[in-house]
């Protein structure tokens, strides 16, 4: 399916834009020449189908032409996001497998050529971390992202007409509105080529009317302290979504759908769907998507679908969930982040939420492993009693942090998720200091 639509729109939306970044915008027939190009390099070069090929970009217009001329071409690509550390790019390209490296000053040299498509088994590689610290590589089949693509299109029916993509492309939420969008016609925007850059959003809502984006839950409570108004649907995913952040965006954002997604990448992107609504304790993770299948053995979330990686068939999650009477999936959090503290089992999230339900504190973040100590971003002062007053009222004393750090910022994966074993080192002041 990908290749077949992606040909159609390059063939028949010629003078449609496909992408628009800070720097330039790229029509339909651009992309359809500069892939083309990149899909010649790659056979000049001596690239076979199948093989890897590193896209070492920032995000921006460069990444997309790298990417689909690569699944031109027939291989798959191994996407490593400039923006990366130095350390993280090296073992994401030491163990991609690739000879082959497409960076943006080799691709701005190369000039727009015609290449027929060739059929491939699989579309890009992506690292997770690893358990023992090395990245591990995940490949996706051209038939996974097919079918993943096809059930967005399923569940969500129409198309975006402009999606905002502010995902790095080392991670596969950046994955869903890439060919959501360019299989359908539509425009890429690209507010900045660092993926979590609220400013750049505000200003590429506002010169772009986007009417479609996906990003984190934390980035998305940030940008709703000055909403792009275009929006018509809005998806959060990556991380748990706050109850907060529901009403949050029902306030501010009321004419906008918000949708919550889950999915490991093993999975393809995406597993189950719910659609948000005010007064849900905690938000769902919703249903399964079309043609996919889930069960819980022992609390865990264990995934049937088409979308698994690998020639699997089923895929342990490692997620702790729940189906409630309503037939709604919802998340606990990981079994291996699980806190127990004066012998109760808690998870840091149910914490961090709470904490983020205060109308002063922005972002909240507990360290694994626990010592008692909360971390939180806030727009305005507030003691500790105060905090601690409104955890009580919320949380089993047990689970009330002793201590509350007021910092500048969370400490974050590459991804934009929580990364709550370096937030002990974060640097920051006490609130009251």
């Amino acid at each position: 399916m990908i290749p077949e639509a992606l040909a159609t729109q390059l063939r028949t939306r010629r003078e449609s834009l496909a992408v628009v970044d800070p720097e330039q915008s790229l029509t339909y027939a651009d992309l359809d020449g500069l892939s083309g190009a990149v899909a010649l390099h790659l056979e000049q070069q001596g690239v076979a189908v199948g093989d890897p090929v590193i896209v070492h970009t920032r995000l921006s217009r460069w990444a997309i032409v790298a990417m689909i001329g690569v699944l031109r071409a027939g291989a798959r690509y191994v996407p490593i996001d400039a923006a990366f550390p130095a350390t993280r790019r090296e073992l994401m390209a030491a163990g991609s497998g690739a000879r082959v490296t497409l960076t943006e000053k080799l691709l701005a040299t190369l000039r727009p050529a015609r290449f027929d498509w060739q059929d491939g088994p699989d579309a890009y590689t992506l690292f997770t971390s690893g358990s023992t610290g090395v990245p591990k590589a995940v490949t996706v089949s051209r038939a996974a992202l097919s079918y993943s693509t096809g059930a967005r299109l399923e569940y969500y029916g129409r198309p975006p007409e402009r999606f905002m993509l502010s995902s790095s492309i080392s991670f596969d939420s950046s994955v869903a509105g890439i060919y959501w969008t360019l299989c359908t016609g539509g425009t890429l925007v690209i507010p900045s080529d660092r993926p979590f850059d609220v400013r750049a959003i505000v200003r590429a809502g506002a010169a772009h009317r986007p009417t479609h984006t996906l990003m984190v839950p934390s980035l998305y409570r940030l940008v709703l302290r000055s909403p792009v108004p275009s929006l018509t649907t809005v998806i959060v995913a990556g991380e748990s979504c706050p109850p907060g952040l529901v009403d949050l965006h029902h306030e501010r954002m009321p004419d906008a759908t918000l949708y919550n997604e889950y999915g490991p990448t093993e999975c393809t992107v995406w597993s189950t769907v719910h659609r948000c609504a005010v007064g849900e304790d905690p938000v769902p993770i919703g249903r399964p998507i079309p043609g996919t299948t889930v069960s819980i053995d022992d609390g865990e979330l264990c995934v049937s679908s088409p979308g698994v990686v690998s020639g699997g068939t089923v895929y342990r999650t490692g997620d702790r969930v729940s189906r409630g009477a309503d037939g709604l999936l919802r998340y606990h959090g990981r079994i291996d982040e699980q806190l127990k503290i004066g012998g109760m089992r808690i998870e840091p999230a149910e914490i961090e939420h709470a904490l983020m339900a205060h109308p002063a504190v922005l972002l909240a973040g507990v360290a694994v492993p626990y010592q008692g100590v909360a971390y939180v971003v806030c727009a305005e002062p507030v003691d500790q009693k105060a905090l601690r007053a409104h955890l009580l009222d919320r949380l089993p004393a047990v689970a009330v942090p002793t201590v509350f750090e007021r910092v500048r910022s969370l400490s974050t994966l590459p991804n934009g998720k929580l990364d709550r074993r370096a937030l002990s080192q974060a640097d920051h002041t006490r609130h009251g200091d």
